[in-house]
């Protein structure tokens, strides 16, 4: 660094300016000298502003430019990193950027800009500035980057402030920018963030785990070099010109800790290492050899060359035991390395299937986005919030990768069918699906895909969609694909299509509509409050009724009451009554998964009526196999009586009245004492204990919860009670 710097407002200022143009030696002479001019732009513009901490403010966006020098980013980037709060926070405007340093910058600055209108709520504005950053992002990619380094530097300088205001900041995080950045593939910085978020949520568990890895920080670096050596001559003896590297695996064992997937002293005991080789077929021949010397399962083997993971990360990866150490294997080419650290920014150099599959999650973004265009000039705070939630529910849900024989990747929520993925390759594909093949074999449309299966549609020109596809399209996409199309038919078609589609039904009984005798029109009519038949077909075309239900009604082997209200007469609210557009439909809960509110579920159209299972279900499995269209997507009403406060605090007229059964097992055998102990603070939180079973090493609590969040926080409770030990929801005794 052979230029002299100006001496700027402070001496912190001063050496955060040294310290960034000691990172960016990688650009030419003229970008570092535009660098230095923002910095003392930036320096003059946040005159005023101090940190939390009494710092100047200009070296926190120093710093975070800092960060991204680190990725040897550009010039632009680097410059809209430093001057990222200036339109926010001082009197400097967009032009002002853009004449100083060009439109690239300005837009830049702008993406990360936050939007703010007095007239509305904390909650709009927040999901107003995400919906922004989203937008902005989609266009170009630096935006992210630039917004995940600012809130890396921010969440590892929050002892400024109070503990709630961390824990908000970490939640918000961990909710939002982690899960997009791993979506884009931008692994690296997502890890540091994600472990500055599990320190600001809870220190106490943080600490506790930390203590424990410092504890046995000796004992790990000797087992990491003995693996390391290991693996080192095994490439030696197998002629492969490569080399391993030990991976600081921390995020992961933090969250597996955080997510109560481990034991601590289990979780010690893991240990990460990446292999890279010269070429694919280097990395197949160093899997063979410890595929088959350490008798790999299936279930342990990840092949993302192939079939990259979301994100566009590719590589081989293998978990295997030696020792009772648990040791993770990440093979990969050095395109492959250099194309997972920065995913999206760097999809250039990625693979054609990566970047396919990067293209893939953000045509997905891009129709959540293109659902609620806001107007920067006049948001529309309200849209806001319902993309966000949309998209908080995207980025939350486990994603599967399906290809097209073309080799074009779609990304799908785990769950979805092969109809699901025609919708996702487009609606004029998808009005028109007759049927698919699955790796080349013969499959319905309500066929369930998994991650990594080529799938190809069969169409016919002269088909047209079925009101009963509703039942088990899982995505959005295809939802409002064929609501759209039955919405444009004159009364008389979609009356038409709707009788024709409860014939359909019918025949999964043998029957059809010339069996239904009067009386059962009219229980039926009753049942919906019509006048008549063609208004009962035109419910079921609109997709306010499925036809499936109205089968399950007429043929299971108990009728169900004629409305809902039949559950309420002891003043009891009912799980039954929590599942939403069933009612009057017999339904009972599956003892072979136990679900509860919250859980994602599907209903399985039976003799019996609705049998609701979790939609993991494993007994749903040859089902979906041989009969896909008996399995219908179901969702829960949102209900007052599971959503109390903390403080257990009741409201609503059936308040308290919902319960559900769970069972729980902890990984210790808990003592009288601690019997005790864990009665009283369950009751606390109005969880019912029915039953604790002690067992040799481990004990059995059978629980009584209003829902998912409900038993969620009865776990994390006993945890700290406890002493953090791992503790599981069982779904079958």
């Amino acid at each position: 660094m052979s230029q002299t710097l100006t001496k700027l407002s402070h001496p912190l200022v001063d050496e955060a300016q040294y310290n960034l143009l000691r990172s960016v030696g990688y650009l030419s002479a003229s970008e570092r000298s535009d660098i230095v001019d923002a910095c003392v732009f930036g320096d003059i513009a946040h005159i005023k502003d101090k940190r939390k901490s009494g710092e100047p403010y200009i070296t926190h966006p120093i710093a975070v430019a800092e960060i991204l020098a680190g990725f040897r980013l550009d010039r632009d980037t680097i410059i809209a990193a430093i001057l990222h709060d200036t339109v926010e926070d001082t009197d400097v405007t967009d032009e002002q950027l853009e004449e100083r340093y060009g439109k690239v910058v300005a837009r830049l600055v702008d993406g990360v800009t936050k939007l703010k209108s007095s007239n509305h709520n904390k909650q709009q504005n927040k999901a107003a500035t995400f919906h922004k950053i989203l937008t902005a992002t989609l266009a170009d990619p630096r935006v992210l980057i630039i917004k995940l380094a600012d809130r890396l530097h921010n969440m590892s300088t929050l002892d400024a402030v109070s503990p709630e205001k961390q824990r908000t900041t970490a939640q918000e995080t961990l909710d939002f920018y982690v899960p997009f950045a791993r979506l884009m593939g931008l692994n690296d910085i997502a890890d540091y963030i994600e472990v500055l978020c599990y320190r600001n949520l809870d220190s106490e568990m943080y600490n506790r785990l930390s203590d424990k890895l410092l504890q046995h920080g000796l004992g790990r670096n000797f087992q990491r070099e003995a693996i390391h050596r290991y693996l080192s001559i095994v490439l030696n003896n197998l002629e492969l010109n490569g080399h391993v590297k030990v991976l600081d695996n921390r995020v992961a064992i933090y969250r597996q800790f955080f997510r109560n997937r481990g034991e601590i002293n289990a979780l010690l005991r893991h240990y990460a290492f990446e292999i890279v080789l010269d070429s694919i077929e280097a990395c197949n021949k160093l899997a063979y050899y410890l595929i088959k010397k350490y008798q790999i399962d299936d279930t342990h083997i990840q092949d993302n060359i192939r079939r990259p993971l979301p994100g566009g990360n590719q590589s081989l990866t293998l978990i295997y035991e030696r020792d009772n150490d648990v040791i993770k294997v990440t093979i990969l080419t050095k395109k492959m390395q250099n194309a997972a650290r920065l995913g999206v920014i760097g999809a250039e150099h990625a693979s054609d299937v990566s970047q396919s599959v990067i293209q893939a999650s953000l045509r997905n973004m891009k129709d959540l986005v293109d659902e609620e265009t806001i107007d920067e000039n006049n948001p529309d705070f309200t849209a806001a919030v319902s993309t966000i939630n949309e998209l908080m529910d995207y980025l939350h849900s486990s994603k599967i990768i399906c290809y097209s024989p073309q080799g074009r990747a779609y990304e799908l929520p785990q769950g979805a069918t092969a109809l699901d993925f025609a919708y996702a390759v487009g609606p004029m594909i998808g009005n028109v699906a007759v049927g698919a093949n699955i790796d080349n074999k013969k499959a319905k449309l309500g066929t369930v895909v998994k991650n990594g299966q080529l799938v190809e549609i069969e169409i016919n020109n002269h088909s047209q969609p079925k009101a009963e596809w509703l039942g088990f399209v899982v995505t959005n996409k295809a939802r409002e694909e064929i609501l759209r199309w039955f919405k444009d038919l004159s009364a008389a078609d979609k009356q038409h299509h709707g009788q024709q589609a409860l014939d359909r039904a019918l025949k999964t009984h043998q029957k059809n509509l010339d069996d239904l005798s009067a009386s059962d029109w009219t229980n039926l009519l009753e049942w919906r409050g019509l006048p008549e038949k063609s208004a009962l077909f035109e419910q079921i075309s609109s997709g306010t009724l499925l036809p499936q239900l109205v089968v399950s009604r007429l043929f299971s082997d108990e009728m169900a009451c004629l409305n809902a209200e039949c559950y309420s007469d002891d003043d009891t609210a009912q799980p039954q009554q929590l599942i939403a557009n069933v009612a009057g439909v017999e339904i009972d809960f599956a003892n072979c998964c136990h679900p509860i509110y919250g859980d994602p579920i599907v209903g399985h159209l039976s003799r019996h009526g609705l049998v609701v299972h979790r939609h993991k279900c494993f007994s749903l499995d040859d089902i979906r196999k041989d009969n896909p269209y008996q399995i219908i997507q179901l969702r829960w009403r949102d209900d007052k009586a599971t959503n109390q406060n903390e403080s257990g605090e009741h409201s609503g007229k059936n308040s308290g009245k919902v319960r559900f059964p769970a069972y729980l097992k902890l990984s210790i055998a808990l003592s009288d004492e601690q019997i005790s102990e864990v009665i009283y603070h369950l009751r606390q939180l109005n969880i019912g204990v029915e039953k604790v079973d002690v067992r040799s090493s481990d004990t059995i609590v059978h629980v009584i919860v209003r829902s998912r969040n409900h038993l969620a926080q009865g776990i994390r409770d006993l945890r700290s009670l406890l002493g953090f030990p791992n503790i599981i929801r069982l779904y079958q005794l």
